[in-house]
């Protein structure tokens, strides 16, 4: 099956850099006029480096794999380094796409919060996107083309334990044209389940306030604390 983030970082690194132009716009009117300097902890592969630095911000990231921050560095600034303990200095802003943060516990999303906090300066933005109860068996599913390789891509989310707050996700990438044809990688995530109260509970006691939730589709319309599903935004603000 393989670690996606450690031994496929080349077909992670095409399934998911998709344009996100429009949304580095957004990302930086969020941030504010006063935000240059930006940080991303698990950054992957850099895919967001170059949209953010197209609209004025200088971007820093980490990561925990060394496959990503490899070729993360050959786009911007990044460093091999555990998202709940870091010391990096300090920055204007920060940002998580993707529903990074579901892959963390939740002792380690109170670590991951305090070490930001120390990153970060009261007032500053922190954009976090994060899936809060997403519906099972949905299976968002997409193709990319890169270099004449052909990929079908899915994540669906398999099963919940509401008790143990906790969900399954699988990951599935096919490669249907160029030298690995044929080849199938899947893998399996335990993710961590959250909801708007057990979110909010996490929010209150760290060193953020839940300021905003914006949908994630492209227009990124303001809603409500209580929303579910998909990929949404949540603005947060360093106390």
């Amino acid at each position: 099956m393989g670690d996606l983030y450690a031994d496929h970082a080349d077909l992670y690194d095409a399934v998911f850099d998709w344009d996100v132009s429009a949304e580095a716009e957004w990302i930086r009117e969020r941030l504010g006029e006063g935000c240059r300097r930006v940080l991303e902890p698990g950054c992957g592969s850099g895919r967001m480096f170059g949209p953010l630095a197209a609209v004025g911000l200088e971007v820093t990231g980490l990561d925990n794999s060394p496959a990503m921050v490899e070729r993360a560095q050959a786009r911007g600034t990044a460093f091999l380094a555990d998202m709940t303990d870091f010391d990096l200095g300090s920055f204007d802003g920060a940002v998580c796409p993707i529903n990074t943060l579901g892959h963390l516990s939740r002792e380690q999303l109170a670590a991951h919060l305090d070490a930001m906090g120390r990153a970060l300066p009261s007032g500053a933005r922190y954009l976090v996107q994060l899936a809060l109860g997403a519906e099972l068996g949905t299976e968002p599913a997409w193709e990319v083309d890169r270099d004449g390789v052909r990929i079908r891509a899915a994540w669906v989310v398999e099963s919940r334990d509401v008790v143990r707050g906790t969900e399954l996700h699988r990951s599935r990438f096919e490669v249907l044209t160029g030298p690995e044809a044929g080849e199938v990688h899947e893998q399996l995530h335990e993710m961590t389940y959250w909801t708007p109260e057990t979110w909010g509970e996490a929010l209150a006691a760290s060193p953020f306030a839940w300021v905003a939730v914006y949908d994630g589709d492209a227009g990124r319309a303001q809603v409500g604390f209580d929303a579910v599903g998909g990929l949404l935004w949540h603005e947060l603000l360093r106390r």
